[in-house]
């Protein structure tokens, strides 16, 4: 069951973003102009240069890329499908991360107050000692949260309604975790198109530069794709062995250096993105195909229909 295979995991980052609407400019424009209070906002930068700052925004951005590169999409509302492969891998570098970001706030603090005085004659006149917080009431406002939660299913559902209301409830949470499993394999479809695209393209025009991670990219991610494929696709299995296989011997230095191997190269990756293609448009006709008949299996036979109106018509006939 895919309840044994992966769980649903939420990163939460909160960062200060140093910025302050000022109302009482806003307003002061909006009345030089003859408008309306409401027409403009005039937001300030409350700190200018704060490299500590910027750092932890950085910081965020790898912890960020990092949970995207081994989790899958599954929901609008944050969380994403982690599979069982990497959670002991995941929670120890979170965290590492965490304790990164904990010290890079106490870094930030430190200097704090000097950014503060540095930004003071620049904002003059706009400047105000009440839009700084207190170096303790601004650590509240810098996180890392984790979240981790099993995958619903419809047998988890134990609220008091029909046994109909139940099965209808439980069919539609069982299809909505069916619908996310085939939009995180969708997800490694296109990972895995798009690094194959990026390396013919690159390959393909003899005037193009590019840099080691044009393969170290692709090595990455069909190392890495067997264990996100917790759906179990064998396809997405089969051809990222054979990428790494026909694709992943060379290096970019390798591929520079010899116009034949880049060539050759080249075309194999263009070979393979073919086969994908075929691979997807093929599944794309089946369920069309599967959805038409599934339509007409449902549509209601003209039997059907005369059945069901012959007690109307005889009631109407004097």
């Amino acid at each position: 069951m895919i309840t044994e295979r992966a769980m649903l995991a939420a990163v939460h980052i909160s960062i200060w973003t140093a910025v302050k609407h000022d109302r009482k400019v806003s307003r002061d424009v909006a009345h030089q102009h003859g408008a309306h209070d409401s027409a403009g906002r005039y937001n300030k930068q409350l700190l200018r240069g704060a490299e500590k700052l910027e750092a932890l925004r950085i910081l965020a951005g790898q912890i960020r890329q990092y949970f995207y590169k081994i989790t899958l999409p599954w929901s609008d509302e944050g969380y994403r499908l982690l599979p069982a492969h990497f959670y002991f891998e995941f929670t120890t570098q979170m965290r590492e991360f965490e304790r990164a970001f904990s010290q890079s706030v106490d870094d930030f603090l430190e200097v704090y107050p000097s950014y503060i005085e540095q930004v003071r004659p620049e904002l003059n006149g706009l400047f105000r000692a009440e839009d700084y917080p207190s170096a303790e009431k601004l650590r509240a406002k810098f996180g890392v949260k984790l979240e981790v939660l099993p995958i619903p299913t419809g047998e988890d559902f134990r609220v008091t309604l029909s046994e109909e209301e139940q099965a209808r409830v439980a069919r539609e949470i069982d299809e909505s975790v069916r619908q996310s499993l085939k939009r995180g394999t969708r997800d490694l479809w296109v990972r895995l198109t798009d690094v194959l695209t990026h390396m013919v393209n690159k390959l393909s025009d003899p005037e193009s530069r590019f840099h080691a991670s044009l393969v170290t990219n692709v090595f990455d991610l069909v190392d890495l794709l067997p264990r996100l494929n917790v759906n179990q696709d064998e396809d997405l299995n089969r051809f990222a062995a054979e990428i790494k296989d026909r694709l992943c011997n060379f290096s970019a230095h390798d591929l520079k250096k010899n116009e034949i191997l880049r060539v050759a190269t080249a075309s194999d990756a263009a070979q393979i993105l073919s086969q994908m293609d075929a691979i997807l448009r093929g599944r794309e006709q089946e369920l069309a195909e599967s959805n038409d008949k599934s339509t007409r299996q449902n549509a209601p036979s003209v039997d059907d229909i005369f059945s069901h109106m012959s007690p109307y018509m005889e009631a109407a006939t004097p």
